[in-house]
């Protein structure tokens, strides 16, 4: 059994370890995500991207590398805030420690499958792009919008009769920008169903659903022990808990609580570190309504007095006057 000594040892020599590695893995996350392959598949002209990566694919290979290197440091204050949770309460499930540390590096890796990915697809667009079915989703689009503009002109007209069935054609057209559009998002299809034919597609999306079930247990199970045992607030550590629900969707402010536990682990946090810290076990925070451990408490100094004491006599609230009144009455 490890004592208290032995944890706030440990702690001592990794807090600002593991501060520093939450602030930093942020850091290169957001640093090189404008390159990396989330970036590129978010990307509105996909097509255009593919062609520019065909010509020079050194700055994506960087960006991933980046990635998981960003990703992989977050492992750091997991693993920390778990075992300093699962020192201060045995009901942690120790065996969970490797989900802290697999869960980000799947994701940084996953972020490198998505890369190679990508290049093998640039490399394919150009041979493979089905020219064909590109021209095909264009006539299409610009047939769509003429009937559309063709419509609404026949239902600006009111009563006329005559020659208004020559009237459709000027609105059937569309302007040039319009039909480059079209070709765009067209091409962008295309280029995405090139993409998802790749060798690395498949491997690709089960190595990033892994890594982010798993991320979203991590950060939920970190969270909600380290708040159970006073080592988060009970705003953060409930604010941690939601935000790992919602990973998927909210990336960027999960980052920002990892910012914040990392200022907390280095101890650049104004008011410093919550008591479980410095205690070597847990020091659960009081549930609301609970009293305060001072409340009732009245600071100054005082002296007991002796019972017998006869200077004692009347101090509390005796009433010779009452006494006397008694004994008339008994008389």
């Amino acid at each position: 059994m490890i004592t208290k000594n032995e944890i706030l040892e440990r702690e001592k020599r990794w807090t600002l370890i593991a501060g520093i590695a939450s602030v930093m893995g942020v850091a290169i996350i957001l640093a090189t995500y404008g390159e990396s392959s989330a970036a590129v598949r978010a990307a509105s002209g996909f097509a255009d991207r593919l062609r520019e990566i065909d010509g020079d694919h050194s700055s994506l290979i960087m960006a991933s590398i980046g990635q998981f290197v960003g990703w992989s440091l977050l492992a750091v204050p997991l693993v920390f805030l778990f075992r300093a949770a699962a020192a201060r309460a045995p009901q942690v499930r120790g065996a969970l420690v490797g989900v802290m540390v697999i869960a980000p590096v799947l994701i940084g890796l996953g972020s490198i499958i998505s890369a190679g990915s990508i290049i093998e697809a640039a490399s394919d667009f150009e041979k493979e792009a089905d020219q064909a079915a590109i021209t095909k989703c264009v006539s299409d689009k610009v047939a769509d919008e003429s009937d559309s503009a063709s419509g609404d002109e026949s239902a600006g007209q009111t009563g006329t009769t005559g020659d208004s069935g020559t009237t459709g054609g000027s609105g059937g057209s569309v302007s040039e920008q319009q039909r480059s559009d079209f070709e765009q998002e067209c091409e962008d299809d295309e280029a995405r169903d090139v993409r998802a034919a790749t060798s690395l597609a498949p491997l690709e999306t089960g190595v990033g659903l892994a890594g982010l079930l798993g991320f979203t247990v991590a950060v939920i199970y970190v969270s909600l022990w380290s708040m159970r045992t006073g080592l988060l607030s009970r705003f953060w550590g409930s604010l941690g808990i939601a935000l790992g629900v919602v990973f998927a969707f909210f990336t960027l402010f999960t980052l920002i609580w990892f910012i914040y536990v990392g200022l907390l682990l280095a101890g650049w946090v104004p008011g410093g570190r919550p008591p479980a810290w410095g205690a070597g076990e847990a020091v659960p925070w009081p549930k609301p309504g609970d009293p305060s451990p001072d409340e009732g408490v009245i600071e100054g100094t005082a002296e007991e007095l002796p019972p017998d004491d006869p200077s004692n006599i009347g101090t509390f609230g005796d009433d010779p006057q009452g006494e006397l009144r008694k004994r008339k009455k008994r008389n």
